[in-house]
């Protein structure tokens, strides 16, 4: 019964005086009762809850003890933020429609006070609640695709999505900010639940972009960009956290990995193309033959007054005329793709994550043409970098090539040569695609450390990588012997080093730095299947067709892949002639 009903009952029981003295007009107020939190953010049934000094009900009795926790300022931080959770949803499963009444608090109210202590579950659930305002929420699967979508489930068939709210993003941020208070302390306490919400602050923030104010000078994308200045290492140290906590710790990983992939992937499409987020992943879509093409050279290409020269440019003029993509594998593929150089290169784990993650997210958005992010892969000499970005070259169905770059002093190979010399000729990267024909073939840069400019004016090698390996330079490069701009940014990239101190700063800020081991005696076997492999492959021969005696292995194993590779044809040449004695 409401108040006057309430009232009027209890009338029937006084006499008229003592009915005038406690429910007449002239009746002195009661004494409301006080609690912190201005009354608990002046709602009435939790404060009469924490003032009473009589049993309650059974389900009550942990609820009192929260709004306890709450009031006592001597109590850790972590504990009172934690109750502040526990009573934000309480007052959520009170009002289910997320709307309360007069005398109640808001949900939003106390996961505020969380996230204000610092609690991470409470930042992710106030951005839950605004979000829940707009009639929106987030949903994710990790298993089935790597970024999450938005929803709006009672929106009317004819509006369109409206995308996220300004007060939505900004709670994702301070979201993310206070995961940042808890790096130091090693995320201690942290279970799966503080993870999760940690990394979907990240996430969402990065995905979600809002619309623009009017006021506003600076656009969301750029905004997201100068945050991922603090955010990349906090996301990369939340994944290795994480995955501690996982029933797989492994396959977390990975999954992970391949999220913070898609994001990327996502942001670039975004900056690129200049359109508003969507909010559903891109469907992957089947390519019909001559659908799927790219122009290297817009422009002419500028004759020669010289006949044998003006002769040989003419083969250059393909690059003028559509040009075809080697796209990207089916998902299933990839995954068996990954599998195998697991089995050849076992002890380059980080490697193989790194390149795999990249191909899977950019497949699993949606992606056609086979391209990834340029990579660095850095370890001791020998130790089967570039059979390995060959490998993958080859697993991929893209042609590659290797560009030397040891002892390399000059922009020639990279940039081309002037012409009128005796050596003209156009840049590696320029005359390989004329020669395959494919406008996304992987270079492999070996030893791009021993790279270095020359007393002249030769120019910087890597130097002239930058423009390489930047999109949107690339996308304009300019070849000196063609004199002309090209179209080079869809090239796959793989770089080797033997250590990162003689690469300068902005040349590693292009490529991702991944270490390469060296293999240890137990992948003497596995190395020597490989490099059968490629023997077979390069002599023509059936697979299966070369083998080695366990006398052989054992004389190879603690090799390194190259001087193992040596040593094999060494081998297999001296027990040859052992063999033609034998019979003589």
């Amino acid at each position: 019964m409401n108040h006057d009903e309430f009232t009027a009952h209890l009338a029937q029981f006084l006499d008229a005086e003592t009915c005038a003295r406690i429910l007449g007009e002239d009746a002195p107020a009661a004494n409301l009762p006080d609690a912190p939190l201005k009354n608990f953010y002046g709602d009435d049934f939790l404060t009469l809850l924490y003032r009473s000094k009589e049993p309650c009900a059974h389900p009550l009795i942990p609820i009192k003890r929260f709004l306890a926790v709450v009031a006592d300022l001597h109590e850790a931080r972590h504990v009172r933020a934690a109750a502040a959770v526990a009573l934000g949803r309480f007052v959520q499963d009170r009002f289910p429609n997320g709307h309360g009444v007069a005398g109640s608090s808001q949900p939003r109210e106390w996961f505020h006070l969380a996230r204000q202590l610092n609690s991470v579950v409470g930042a992710l659930a106030l951005a839950n609640v605004l979000l829940a305002r707009r009639d929106q929420k987030i949903e994710f699967n990790l298993e089935e695709d790597p970024l999450p979508r938005l929803v709006e489930p009672d929106r009317p068939a004819s509006r369109l999505f409206s995308g996220v709210g300004q007060e939505v993003a900004h709670a994702w941020y301070l979201g993310a900010r206070v995961t940042l208070r808890h790096v130091q302390r090693g995320f201690t306490d942290w279970g799966p639940e503080a993870f999760g919400c940690a990394l979907a602050c990240v996430v969402n923030y990065l995905t979600f972009l809002p619309t623009p104010r009017m006021s506003e000078s600076v656009s969301p994308i750029a905004q997201r960009r100068e945050a991922l200045a603090w955010m990349k290492p906090l996301w990369n140290r939340l994944i290795q956290a994480a995955s501690l906590h996982a029933r797989d710790p492994e396959a977390y990983r990975m999954a992970l990995i391949e999220q913070q992939l898609a994001v990327y992937v996502r942001l670039d499409d975004l900056e690129q193309n200049r359109v508003p987020p969507s909010t559903k992943p891109v469907p992957a879509r089947s390519v019909q033959p001559g659908q799927d093409q790219v122009v290297i050279v817009r422009g002419v290409i500028p004759n020669s007054s010289e006949r044998a020269e003006s002769e040989y440019l003419k083969q250059y003029e393909v690059l003028r005329k559509p040009m075809a993509f080697t796209t990207f594998p089916a998902l299933a593929k990839l995954y068996d793709l990954r599998a195998t150089l697991t089995d050849e290169f076992p002890w380059a784990e980080e490697a193989i994550a790194v390149v795999m993650s990249d191909l899977i997210a950019r497949r699993r958005y949606g992606v056609v043409r086979l391209g990834m992010a340029p990579v660095l892969l850095v370890g001791p000499p020998g130790t089967g970098k570039t059979r390995f970005a060959q490998r993958l070259s080859d697993l991929l169905g893209t042609p590659n090539t290797v560009i030397n770059l040891a002892g390399a002093t000059d922009t020639k190979v990279l940039k081309g040569v002037t012409r009128g010399w005796a050596s003209n000729r156009a840049s590696r990267m320029v005359e390989f695609i004329q020669q395959t024909k494919i406008a996304n073939p992987l270079f492999i840069l070996d030893e791009v450390d021993k790279a270095h400019a020359a007393y002249g004016n030769g120019g910087d090698p890597q130097e002239a990588l930058l423009d390489l390996l930047e999109p949107g330079n690339a996308r304009r490069y300019q070849d000196i012997y063609l004199m002309t701009e090209c179209d080079l940014s869809h090239c796959l990239y793989i770089a080797t080093s033997n250590s990162l101190s003689a690469l300068v700063k902005p040349l590693l800020s292009r490529l991702r730095p991944v270490f390469f081991p060296a293999p240890g005696p137990e992948h003497a076997e596995v190395i020597v299947k490989g490099l059968l492999g490629d023997l077979e492959r390069s002599w023509a021969l059936p697979a299966g067709v070369l083998t080695v005696t366990p006398r052989q292995l054992a004389l190879l194993r603690g090799l390194a892949p190259r001087e193992m590779r040596r040593a094999l044809l060494d081998l297999f040449g001296r027990d040859a002639d052992e063999l033609l004695y034998t019979l003589h």
